[in-house]
C-alpha cells in the first residue's frame, strides 16, 4: 500500500531536473565550506540528502487529521513573535470552565487526536502546540541555593552532623521524596507495593518488617516517600477503570491503556497519599489516606506540609456540563471528596485550552488533612520549589511572522511561561506570571535568590524555505534549526530585569548550578563548554569565563571550597558521539578562569540512573564519597564509589549488585551510609559494607 502511494505521489510531483540539481549543488557547496571549517562534517552530506528526501515525503504525506495543533495568527507590523496573554485569570464558575474545554473548543485532546483539521484563524492569538504528557519524576542535575539567598555548598550538610546521608535535594529546607530514606537507625525502602524496614546495624542488619501498601486492583506506576518523625508518607500514581464492557484482562494491562477511551465510562488517575505510623517498626499502621486527581509529577515537604503537584488529564468526549466531577479535578481526605473550587482554577487568557490541569495541593503530613488546593488549566513541564514559592514552567511553541509579507519567517520559536505561587503553612496563593525565551530541561535550571528568579534556557529558532517547481503545484519545504543558550533574570513580579543571549550557538544546555551570585552551566554539541556568569547585579548579568572540554556534565555539585564536581558522559571531540560515563573536577576558585583540575572515564560503563535522576547520586565531600550505579558494557549492574584525593579521582570500590542488567530494576538502586557502614539497596536486597575498606559484611534479602 505504501509503495503504491509513494509511486503515485512521486509521479505527480514531476520535479524539474534543473531546479533539483541547483538545490543539491547548494547543499554540496555548503557542506564543502563547512568541511573546510570542521573536518568532522563530511559524513553529514549523506544525512542532508536523506533529509531532503524526507522533507519531500513530509510534504506529500502530511496528515490533515489527528494533528494536535492550534493555528492562529496576529496582525502586527514588521517581524514579531505573536503571543497571547501570559497572566493567569481566575475562573468564575464550573460552567465557564466547561465552555473552555468542551470538545468543540479543545484541540490538545487526551489521546493525541483532534476533532478536525486545525487550520483555525483567530485574531490576537498565535500558532502553538500543547501536549498532554504523562507525569513522571523529573530530575537530572542538582540545585543551587536556598530561597533566603544562602549559597548551598553541600547537599548533605544537615545529615553530616548526624553522620548519615540523606536524599540529594535542590533547596535547603525543602525536602524531596525518594524510594529510600534513613533516620540513622533504620533504612526504609519502597519498591512496587512493598515498604521494607531494615535495622541499620552493620553486619547485624536485619529485616524488621515488610508491609503491602496497595489496597486496590489498579495499576501502580511508581512510588516515593517522605520520612518525618514517626510517619512515612507514601506517594504513588494509581489508575482506576470502570466500564460496562471492561474485560478482566484490561485491568491487568499497561496503565497507559487509559489513553484509549472507546467503550469506557471512566478511566481516572489519582495520586494516592498513604500515611503510616512507624512508631512500631515491626508493624507499621496506616493512619490516613488522601488523594488528588492526576498523575504524579513531583512533591515537596516544607515544615508540616507536603505539596503535591499532579497533571490531571480529562477525556473531553466524556464530560457532562451538569456534572462538574466529569471535567474538574478533585481531592479526597479519608473518604471525603471535594472538587477544586472554581475560583481556585486559573487559566492563561486568550488561548484554546488543553484537556489537562496542573493540580497543586497541600496536605498535613501527620493525618493527611487537606490544607489548600489550586489548579491551572493546561499542563506544566517543570516545577521549582523554594521555602516560599512554587514556580511552574510551561513550554510554548510560537510562530514568528513577517506581517508585511504575510508569511512565516521562522517556523517555531520556543518560549516558557512562568507562574509563581506563594506557599506558607499549607496555604497556596497565585501571584503572577511572566515569560522567558527558550525551554528548561528540569527544575535545576531555575533558581530563586535574594528576591530574584534566575533561569538558564536553550533557545531554538527554526528557519523555513520553500521551493516551488515549474510543472507542479506542490512545494518542497526545508527547515533549519539554530540553538543557543540564554540566561534570564526576573524580579519578584516575574518581569525581566536582565539577560544574556546568543551563547553557544548550535548547542543545548545540559546542566546548571547556581551558587549565590555566580551561575555555572554546561552546553554541548561536540565539546563541553562550562560557562561561568556573574549575577551580582541582576540587571546586568555578565559571562565571566568559558571552558571547553570533551563530553558534557549532567550534574554539577559543590565539592568543598573552590571545587565543582561534574558527572556526565565523555564524547568524541570531532563527532560529538558519546561513549562512557565521566567524572570531572573543576577548580572554580576564580570563576573567571575555571579549569578542569582532573577527570576520569568510567571505562565500559555507558549508563547510570543518575544521568536522569539526581536522587540516584550520592555526593558527600566530608566523607569523600562519590557513588552511583552503572552498567558494565550494558550487562552487569555495579555500584561505583570514587573519592577525590585533592588532585585526582581514585576508584575506591566496584560493588556487585545483580548479575543481569535490568533497566527498570536499576532505577531503584540507591547507595547511602550510616556511621561506619555503607549500604547499597536494590529491588532484591540490601548489602552492607565497611565504609573504609568496602569489605562486604552482610546481605539482607527482600
Amino acid at each position: 500500500m505504501f509503495d503504491k502511494k509513494y509511486k503515485n505521489a512521486m509521479d505527480s510531483v514531476n520535479i524539474d531536473a534543473t531546479k533539483r540539481d541547483e538545490i543539491l549543488d547548494k547543499i554540496m557547496q555548503k557542506e564543502e565550506n563547512n568541511k573546510r571549517k570542521n573536518p568532522a562534517l563530511p559524513w553529514r552530506i549523506a544525512f542532508a540528502c536523506t533529509a531532503c528526501i524526507a522533507l519531500v515525503l513530509g510534504v506529500l504525506f502530511t496528515p490533515t487529521k489527528n494533528t494536535v495543533k492550534k493555528k492562529v495568527t496576529t496582525k502586527k507590523p514588521s517581524v514579531t513573535i505573536a503571543s497571547y496573554g501570559d497572566v493567569l485569570k481566575v475562573s468564575k464558575s464550573y460552567d465557564e470552565i466547561y465552555e473552555l474545554i468542551k470538545p468543540d473548543n479543545n484541540y490538545a485532546v487526551y489521546d493525541g487526536t483532534a476533532a478536525d483539521d486545525m487550520e483555525i484563524v483567530e485574531e490576537g492569538m498565535v500558532e502553538t502546540e500543547t501536549s498532554a504528557k504523562p507525569g513522571a519524576i523529573n530530575g537530572s542535575n542538582n540545585g543551587s541555593t536556598s530561597s533566603k539567598g544562602e549559597t548551598l555548598t553541600d547537599t548533605n550538610s544537615s545529615a553530616e552532623k548526624e553522620d548519615f546521608s540523606t536524599t540529594t535535594e535542590q533547596v535547603e529546607g525543602v525536602t524531596e521524596a525518594d524510594i529510600v530514606k534513613t533516620d540513622g537507625e533504620y533504612i526504609y525502602y519502597i519498591n512496587d507495593t512493598t515498604l521494607s524496614i531494615v535495622k541499620a546495624d552493620g553486619k547485624n542488619s536485619t529485616l524488621i518488617s515488610q508491609t503491602e501498601l496497595s489496597n486496590s486492583i489498579s495499576k501502580d506506576l511508581y512510588g516515593e516517600m517522605f520520612l518525618k518523625d514517626d510517619r512515612i508518607i507514601i506517594l504513588k500514581t494509581e489508575y482506576y477503570a470502570s466500564a460496562s464492557n471492561l474485560k478482566d484482562d484490561m485491568v491487568s494491562s499497561s496503565p497507559y491503556v487509559m489513553y484509549d477511551y472507546n467503550g469506557y465510562d471512566s478511566y481516572k488517575q489519582k495520586v494516592l497519599i498513604e500515611i503510616y505510623d512507624i512508631s512500631n517498626k515491626s508493624n507499621p499502621k496506616k493512619v490516613a489516606s488522601s488523594c488528588q486527581d492526576g498523575t504524579y509529577h513531583t512533591s515537596r515537604m516544607i515544615g508540616d506540609y507536603i505539596y503535591i503537584i499532579s497533571n490531571c488529564y480529562i477525556n473531553v468526549y466524556n464530560i457532562d456540563k451538569d456534572d462538574p466531577a466529569t471535567f474538574v479535578p478533585s481531592t479526597e481526605t479519608n473518604g471525603v471528596s471535594k472538587l477544586v473550587p472554581a475560583d481556585s482554577i486559573y487559566r492563561y487568557e486568550g488561548e484554546s485550552y488543553s484537556s489537562c490541569y496542573t493540580v497543586i495541593s497541600a496536605f498535613n503530613y501527620k493525618d493527611g488533612t487537606l490544607s489548600d488546593t489550586s489548579s491551572i488549566l493546561g499542563g506544566t513541564d517543570n516545577i521549582y520549589c523554594s521555602q516560599n514559592n512554587i514556580i511552574l514552567a510551561d513550554v510554548r511553541y510560537n510562530d514568528l511572522y513577517d506581517e508585511n509579507e504575510q508569511k512565516k519567517v521562522n517556523y517555531v520559536v520556543e518560549s516558557t511561561v512562568i507562574s509563581k505561587l506563594a506557599i506558607s503553612g499549607g496555604n497556596i496563593e497565585y501571584k503572577t506570571s511572566g515569560k522567558i525565551d527558550g525551554t528548561l530541561n528540569n527544575q535545576f535550571f531555575i533558581d530563586e535568590y535574594n528576591g530574584y528568579f534566575r533561569f538558564v534556557t536553550t533557545v531554538t529558532k527554526g528557519s523555513e524555505k520553500r521551493y516551488k517547481f515549474e510543472n507542479s503545484v506542490e512545494e518542497v519545504v526545508s527547515y533549519t534549526q539554530v540553538t543557543s543558550a540564554a540566561l534570564t533574570v526576573l524580579d519578584s513580579e516575574l518581569k525581566k530585569v536582565g539577560e544574556i543571549t546568543d551563547l553557544a550557538a548550535g548547542e543545548r544546555v545540559y546542566s546548571v548550578r547556581f551558587m549565590g551570585d555566580t551561575a555555572y552551566f554546561v552546553t554541548f554539541r561536540q565539546t563541553d563548554p562550562l560557562f561561568s556568569a556573574d549575577l551580582s547585579d541582576p540587571t546586568n548579568p555578565k559571562i565571566l569565563g568559558e571552558l571547553k572540554i570533551p563530553g558534557f556534565s549532567e550534574y554539577m555539585y559543590p565539592y568543598g571550597d573552590g571545587l565543582l564536581l561534574g558527572f556526565g558522559m565523555d564524547a568524541d571531540e570531532i563527532t560529538g558521539r558519546t561513549s562512557d560515563l565521566k567524572l570531572s573536577m573543576f577548580n572554580i576558585q576564580d570563576p573567571a578562569n575555571v579549569t578542569e583540575q582532573d577527570k576520569t572515564i568510567v571505562n565500559g560503563c555507558q549508563y547510570s540512573p543518575a544521568l536522569s535522576n539526581h536522587k540516584a547520586m550520592l555526593v558527600n565531600p566530608s566523607k569523600n564519597l562519590i557513588g552511583f550505579a552503572a552498567t558494565e558494557d550494558w550487562r552487569n549492574e555495579k555500584y561505583m564509589i570514587y573519592e577525590y584525593t585533592g588532585d585526582s579521582f581514585a576508584l575506591r570500590a566496584v560493588l556487585d549488585i545483580n548479575n543481569q542488567y535490568n533497566y527498570y530494576a536499576m532505577t531503584d538502586i540507591r547507595g547511602l551510609f550510616v556511621g561506619n557502614y555503607f549500604y547499597v539497596v536494590s529491588d532484591q536486597s540490601l548489602q552492607v559494607f565497611d565504609i573504609n575498606t568496602f569489605e562486604p559484611l552482610a546481605k539482607v534479602n527482600f
